[in-house]
């Protein structure tokens, strides 16, 4: 797992695997592991939780500096690690309470499902038809796996619902969440069983997705069976206020190539300007909003919200007593 200059994060961070860290943490950083050989360059082991940020951190077996001007509150490692596993019979309850005293729809038939949450208690649905096609030269340069524009072209409204009483709304197909909520407590869920690897469902963040009050009021809660994904044609400055899963693939931006020599590759949807995260992250393969050659978002801020330690969303999985912020494995360059 890496974090690049540029990213500032208010919660805990943990993962199972290796962090590297070079922006601020104003929380503990946490490591299940030692050393471990950071993929993203050669050389010898580093530290669990390390920084390059100058000067690098020196190489085990050396003690690792305090550096309080990236670990404000320290790094820890190794601790043990985080078990997402069951996580999965935990989908298949709230897909039985969605069914009963929910919200509950089976597949659209379609491209999946838009929703729009309103700060009257209703949510407006809608089935999607289209998604927009990449610009001419805009393709999967990294290979990907699910790559997409995951951007909607055309949709068609299917209705006005008002929340359910048990808060759980449940989807077998993926889904892209918007709007905003008043003094509402929500879990939305993108998942299908029996559960394949083929047809694990996404939930896209595109738009803001926003409370009204952060007092502990509202809360929504984004469990993805597979990915957490912020589409090619996201809003330039992005927030989203909700606690984010991704049981079994990432919470992240896919790879959109910058122009160059007069191809217009994926611009000019290659760079945003800001994403903000208010709520936590939980991402099983490695998470990234940006990537080292500057497409992406450039500034990143991950916020916890400290109400979701005693408030969390309506039959949302904790992993322990307390709340673990970040879990993760190592996956493709990104920061």
């Amino acid at each position: 797992m890496r974090f690049g200059g540029g990213t500032e994060v208010s919660g805990a961070i943990h993962s199972n695997r290796g962090i590297r860290f070079d922006g601020l943490a104003h929380n503990v950083v946490s490591s299940a592991v030692a050393d471990y050989d950071d993929p993203d360059h050669s050389g010898a082991n580093e530290f669990g939780v390390h920084t390059h940020t100058s000067p690098a951190d020196p190489l085990p077996p050396n003690p690792p500096p305090a550096r309080t001007d990236i670990f404000e509150a320290g790094r820890q490692f190794p601790i043990p690690a985080v078990d997402f596993t069951g996580i999965t019979a935990d989908l298949a309850q709230m897909k039985s309470d969605a069914q009963t005293s929910g919200f509950y729809r089976p597949s659209s038939g379609a491209l999946g499902y838009h929703i729009v949450l309103r700060n009257d208690d209703t949510f407006n649905l809608y089935r999607i038809t289209n998604f927009v096609n990449p610009p001419s030269g805009c393709t999967n340069y990294l290979n990907q796996s699910g790559w997409s524009t995951w951007s909607i072209q055309n949709q068609q409204l299917i209705g006005n619902f008002t929340f359910p009483t048990n808060g759980i709304i449940f989807f077998e197909d993926n889904v892209f969440a918007d709007g905003q909520i008043n003094s509402a407590r929500l879990t939305l869920v993108a998942a299908s069983f029996p559960d394949n690897p083929p047809t694990r469902k996404n939930i896209i963040v595109n738009n803001d997705l926003l409370y009204t009050n952060y007092d502990g009021q509202d809360t929504v809660g984004l469990i993805a069976q597979e990915s957490v994904h912020i589409g090619m044609a996201s809003e330039n400055n992005l927030r989203i206020d909700a606690a984010l899963i991704a049981q079994n693939g990432r919470v992240g931006r896919y790879y959109y190539r910058s122009p160059s020599w007069g191809n217009q590759r994926c611009s000019p949807y290659h760079t945003r300007q800001t994403i903000t995260s208010y709520g936590m992250i939980a991402t099983n393969l490695r998470y990234g909003f940006a990537y080292t050659d500057g497409t992406g978002y450039r500034t990143r801020n991950l916020i916890y919200d400290a109400n979701l330690l005693y408030g969390p969303p309506p039959s949302f999985p904790l992993t322990s007593d307390q709340y673990v912020t970040l879990s993760w494995e190592e996956g493709t360059p990104a920061e």
